[in-house]
This record gives C-alpha cells, sequence and structure tokens, in this order.
C-alpha cells in the first residue's frame, strides 16, 4: 500500500502539472520537484491508513494526495505564502487528506484483523451495507479538528513573540544575500548567484550595529573577511568553468578545421 500511493501521488503530480504547463505555456516541460514532492504527498496520504484499506483504494488514495498537494501549494502562492520546499502542502495538506480518506475507504476485512471489530468502517462501505455510518468518518474530522487546535494554542504564542523580538523572518538584505551567509557564514549551495554589493551592505550595516563592541567588531571584521573569500572563491569558479568551455569550444573548432 505504501508503495502504490507514493507511485500514484507521483505520477499524479507529474503528469497534471505537465498538462497544467502545456496548456499555460504551451511546452510541456517534466518538474522533478513535483515528481519527487508528490511521491512524498502519496506517502504521507497513506500514513492513517496503510494497515487497513485494500491496494486499489491506496492507489485512489495517492493519486488524490499528489492532487491535493498540486491545488494546496498553488493555493500558497496565490496568497503569497513563502514555502520554498512546500512542506505545507506535503505533510499539512496530504496528511489532512490521508486522515480523512480512513473515514472514507477503511475497509471492513482489513479493519476486522487489525481491531477484532468492524463495527465501524468507511464510510464508502457502510453505504455498500445499506448503512449510513459515519462514525469513524467523524471521528477522524474531530482527529483533524482536535490536532489544527492543539497546534494553534501551543504555537500561536511562540511565534507571536517571535514577531513581537523581531525574529520571525528575515529582512530583505538578509533574504538578497541568502540565509546560508547571513545566518550561518557560508555558502552551502555552489550554483547560488551573490552580489558582492548585497554582501558589502550588509557587512557595513553588520559593522555598525556592532561598533559599540570592539571584541564583536573584530569578530564581525573575520567573518567579513570569511564572507569575502566565499564569494570570491564562487566567483573564480564561475569564472574558471566558463574559461575550460571556451578552451573546449575552441579546440573543438580547431579540430573541426
Amino acid at each position: 500500500n505504501t508503495t502504490l500511493s507514493a507511485a500514484s501521488g507521483g505520477v499524479a503530480a507529474l503528469f497534471t502539472s505537465l498538462f497544467i504547463e502545456e496548456r499555460l505555456t504551451g511546452e510541456a516541460k517534466f518538474d522533478l520537484k513535483k515528481l519527487m514532492n508528490g511521491c512524498l504527498g502519496g506517502l504521507v496520504s497513506i500514513t492513517a491508513g496503510c494497515a487497513i484499506v485494500e491496494p486499489w483504494a491506496a492507489a485512489v488514495i495517492g493519486l488524490m494526495g499528489g492532487w491535493v498537494y498540486l491545488l494546496s501549494s498553488a493555493l500558497l502562492i496565490s496568497y503569497r505564502i513563502d514555502d520554498a520546499v512546500d512542506a505545507i502542502p506535503v505533510h499539512l495538506a496530504c496528511g489532512m487528506w490521508g486522515t480523512l480518506a480512513v473515514g472514507l475507504l477503511a475497509s471492513p476485512a482489513r479493519v476486522q484483523n487489525t481491531y477484532r471489530s468492524s463495527n465501524h468502517v468507511g464510510w464508502f462501505y457502510s453505504l455498500g451495507r445499506g448503512s449510513f455510518d459515519a462514525h469513524l468518518l467523524a471521528a477522524q474530522i474531530c482527529c483533524i479538528l482536535f490536532v489544527i487546535a492543539w497546534v494553534f494554542i501551543l504555537m500561536l504564542p511562540f511565534f507571536s513573540w517571535l514577531n513581537y523580538m523581531g525574529w520571525f523572518r528575515s529582512d530583505s538584505l538578509e533574504e538578497l544575500v541568502g540565509l546560508d551567509i547571513s545566518y550561518h557564514g557560508v555558502q552551502a549551495l555552489a550554483g547560488d548567484e551573490i552580489k558582492l554589493e548585497y554582501v558589502e551592505a550588509f557587512n557595513r550595516r553588520r559593522a555598525r550595529y556592532h561598533s559599540s563592541n570592539e571584541q564583536l567588531t573584530n569578530g564581525n571584521n573575520r567573518e567579513n573577511f570569511n564572507l569575502h573569500q566565499i564569494i570570491s572563491r564562487h566567483q573564480e569558479d564561475i569564472s574558471f568553468g566558463q574559461e575550460g568551455e571556451n578552451e573546449d569550444i575552441i579546440h573543438n573548432e580547431d579540430v573541426n578545421h
């Protein structure tokens, strides 16, 4: 069931995004990010009901999980909510769908084998029995609402405090420099394009902030030097790579002549 749901979620997300991209731009592109997150969405969706749904239902749950991921990701973008890795669509939205799917698709035979009772099963199976028993579906909805309330009550004061202290998000200059450098003093991805003027402006501002403390200023100057070294090495690597490509092109042209 786990594999079926992950596979169907990845396929659904990949080909649905391919179709939408082709309709919007006229050019079809396979988006590997959509494929991988679709697989993750399928895995999250099947977590709640893995032991109590049939294989065909696992495939359906994963398929719907891929679509739930795409829809919720687009919804975040429309509301201008930043989620660089789509964690909210994958884990929150697909998790809610997977929890709800148990109340719809829990198989009587598998529920019996797992819990030694099948009085309350998936709502679709209940309808097939000629009953309107939705106890399990209602329990799953209550579970979703409880988790939302629990997280909201616990985390709202924490995030409110972070916002009050000014730590809730980075400012625009830190975002331009990149959080790897501004927060950690290192460059994690070699392919990142970083403008030196942003780094210099960031260093000047931080030097002014720490100017009242000589020890912090000295440490800051050393870190500034390290940042310049990081950027310089990055630019040298790009230049070296471009020179190597140019030499290969010239060599190929000489061979052709």
